[in-house]
């Protein structure tokens, strides 16, 4: 088998991914010998993760998620671009990635990556929920606080000029008429309220690919995202969001994108050549550790 480590940042999506398939946990008991395993590293968000990186000894598979590449492009507190990108290149490492923005970054400092988008999750969990509404309601969704980096700005611009209402989880900012706030809650409580909704924005400058575009697709909704997926409508500007907010009210039938996007996701040859390539490395069971 072969073992996987994910960052702290991302171990909510991987943890649910990894459960339906036959991997090793990544962890520090007997490192010497593990070191030598063939693993995936899920994301390198931390110094943490650089430093399993650099100890590690055995053949790796690095998947890129998305800000994971801009910490390589920008640095990390007293560690420099040059530091991160030349220990990748040490490693000679299988790269993959979940989009052609990152996969255009990572060649722009000599990585050589496949895209791979990937759904963390069964894409039986969601099925479409979609409900027409004269005035339709859109969501978004703010992590740690940073609503400029999910363009929340564009949304105040052009609130008021928008037949819709817009929800925002996770930013607890001040209400309107047609802009309501609400705090982080939990995933299922969550997904509760997002299938009375018809659309969901994704507006960050860079990204990799949402899990939460992948589920609002899934459920039927529309959504509008910064960065260009075949079954999403791209969007370049807030005038474009506004566009797309007010031809939501024509739309009285769900999105029929789901099956267009099934074919473009979890495609996991990456894993199946990895895995034949290098398993036979694995000298221990695990539970003889």
């Amino acid at each position: 088998m072969v073992q996987v480590r994910s960052s702290i940042a991302v171990n909510h999506h991987v943890e649910k991914f990894l459960d339906n398939f036959d991997f090793l946990p990544y962890t520090v008991e007997n490192f010497d010998k593990k070191s030598l395993f063939p693993t995936i590293f899920f994301g390198l968000y931390t110094l943490n993760d650089y430093m399993a990186l650099r100890f590690h000894r055995g053949p790796c598979l690095i998947f890129w998620l998305g800000t994971d590449v801009t910490i390589l492009l920008e640095g990390l507190g007293p560690y420099g671009t040059g530091y991160f990108q030349g220990l990748i290149k040490s490693k000679n490492a299988i790269h993959i990635c979940q989009n052609e923005l990152l996969r255009q970054e990572l060649e722009s400092v000599g990585i050589d990556a496949q895209v791979r988008p990937l759904f963390m999750a069964s894409l039986d969990t969601f099925t479409t929920c979609y409900k027409y509404k004269k005035r339709p309601s859109v969501y978004t969704m703010v992590s740690s606080n940073k609503y400029e980096f999910y363009g929340i700005p564009w949304i105040y611009e052009i609130a008021d000029q928008a037949d819709v209402d817009f929800y925002i989880y996770g930013y607890e900012g001040e209400d309107t008429s047609n802009v309501f706030h609400f705090p982080y809650l939990p995933e299922d409580k969550f997904n509760e309220q997002i299938k009375e909704h018809q659309a969901f924005l994704r507006l960050p400058e860079h990204d990799g690919i949402s899990q939460s575009t992948m589920k609002a697709i899934l459920m039927g909704q529309y959504v509008c995202d910064r960065i260009e997926y075949p079954f999403t409508e791209h969007v370049t500007s807030p005038q474009e969001v506004l566009e797309f907010v007010n031809s939501l009210y024509l739309r009285q039938l769900s999105n029929d994108l789901s099956e267009l996007m099934k074919k473009s996701i979890n495609n996991f040859d990456w894993l199946v050549t990895f895995k034949e390539t290098y398993e036979h490395l694995m000298i221990e069971e695990e539970d003889e550790w």
